[in-house]
């Protein structure tokens, strides 16, 4: 039941914003979510984050002591999906006790419910779990990507704040995020890094994300989308439109991307995306910016036909030049400096194919 729209004109006055508040009991939720499919749950959004049974127990006894649930946050897409933005543990637990899947335990005031399932309970207990009401704030359409990006980042400061791509991969689920997670499984992607770009907070998504929208951008794969300094509006829309491609798209970014690792390990070996390599050991981390356009270079499949040492030469050469411009120590996400780096590797490129 919907019940009154708020205008948020005077905090983001450049952008069309479009937030309702509503009104929904426990069951009118589930229902949405298990017959209609209508609310959506990401699966991989704060996998470590995950409630343990005495959190669960406490929010069910303080829906059957009647304590006001904090406010939920959903994204609304244009076919009228919902994803969760904030309030997904508590509809998981929600939904999962009502489905018998844990029983109460170490309830303080309530104790003569522990060791009880939903069916253990009785009727009116029951009844005053599924009529519950929350309350949820739902961001529709027309709302721009980049002032969704922001909502959510302010909605999830409370606890651990979330990382840019931690908050992409909940909101762009589908063929990018299920692209992302098997790239990143790649043994070419490990050995060509040297297991170097760990999963920790989704990081190693973060990488390959980057490679893959800059090389759509460079490539012109990407019709009416422009870098501008903004690097989490750009690739958010690049996940946008891996979700909207056709399975042969999704097929060729990945043999791009398995044709970039073999062909960096073969030439440049286990440290060519770090700078200040010595002896053959890395003295420093791997670099992303360095790891997007070097990956841009040997993505390009008669490049790993050429002369290994003569490639070698020139990437080595062009790192020292690069490390040299400062380009990779501030404003690495500005169009100047992006622009700058994939000019430069570009150029190289028809030098060696040349």
């Amino acid at each position: 039941m919907q019940e009154d729209e708020e205008d948020l004109d005077d905090i983001y006055p450049d952008a069309r914003v479009k937030i309702s508040k509503e009104q929904f009991s426990i069951y009118d939720l589930k229902r949405q979510y298990d017959k209609r499919q209508k609310i959506i749950i990401a699966p991989n959004f704060q996998r470590k984050d995950v409630w343990k049974p005495k959190q669960k127990s406490e929010l069910i006894e303080s829906v059957l002591m009647g304590i006001p649930i904090p406010i939920m946050y959903f994204f609304e897409d244009k076919d009228g999906k919902r994803q969760v933005v904030d309030g997904r543990q508590r509809l998981t637990t929600f939904f999962s006790f009502i489905d018998g899947g844990f029983k109460l335990n170490n309830l303080k005031i309530l104790k003569e419910q522990n060791g009880k399932g939903f069916k253990d309970l009785e009727l009116v207990h029951q009844a005053m779990i599924e009529d519950y009401q929350l309350f949820i704030y739902v961001i529709q359409p027309p709302t721009p990507e980049n002032v969704k990006f922001e909502i959510f980042d302010r909605v999830n400061r409370g606890g651990t704040q979330l990382k840019p791509q931690e908050m992409r991969n909940a909101l762009y689920q589908g063929k990018a995020t299920k692209l992302l997670d098997r790239l990143v499984k790649f043994d070419c992607f490990k050995q060509a890094t040297n297991n170097g770009i760990k999963d920790e907070r989704m990081k190693d998504k973060h990488f390959v994300l980057r490679f893959l929208s800059f090389y759509m951008l460079y490539e012109n794969w990407l019709d009416n989308i422009e870098y501008k300094s903004d690097i989490d509006d750009f690739l958010a829309k690049a996940m946008e439109f891996l979700n909207k491609s056709n399975d042969d798209i999704i097929e060729k970014i990945e043999h791009i991307f398995k044709t970039a690792m073999l062909n960096s390990y073969k030439i440049i070996g286990e440290n060519g995306f770090r700078f200040g390599t010595k002896e053959g050991k890395a003295t420093k981390r791997i670099t992303m910016a360095l790891f997007e356009i070097i990956a841009y270079l040997f993505s390009n499949k008669d490049i790993g036909n050429l002369d290994k040492d003569l490639v070698k030469k020139e990437v080595e050469h062009l790192k020292s030049e690069f490390e040299q411009s400062g380009t990779f120590l501030s404003r690495i996400d500005s169009s100047t400096n992006v622009a700058y780096r994939f000019n430069k590797i570009k150029e190289l490129r028809e030098k060696l194919l040349s």
